[in-house]
């Protein structure tokens, strides 16, 4: 399964099942803006932080916007 994403500049996330170099298995996030493509490859023990870290940068996000008003 892929999943893709487009911002509204246009720039692309796609999501992916993959394998590392050494054959482990992977989600790959390619990224895709106007000139390249080009790969993250998570291995799966890693995931969860990398979701844990994308919601507290949400969150800095969030306070920041409240405290900009």
């Amino acid at each position: 399964m892929t999943f893709h994403f487009t911002d509204a500049d246009g720039h692309h996330l796609e999501t992916e099942a993959d394998t590392d170099f050494d054959g482990q298995p992977v989600v790959t996030l390619w990224t895709r803006g106007t000139f390249a493509r080009v790969p993250v490859r998570i291995p799966l023990d890693r995931l969860e932080e990398l979701i844990a870290g994308l919601r507290d940068t949400a969150r800095q996000s969030r306070d920041l916007e409240r405290t900009s008003l």
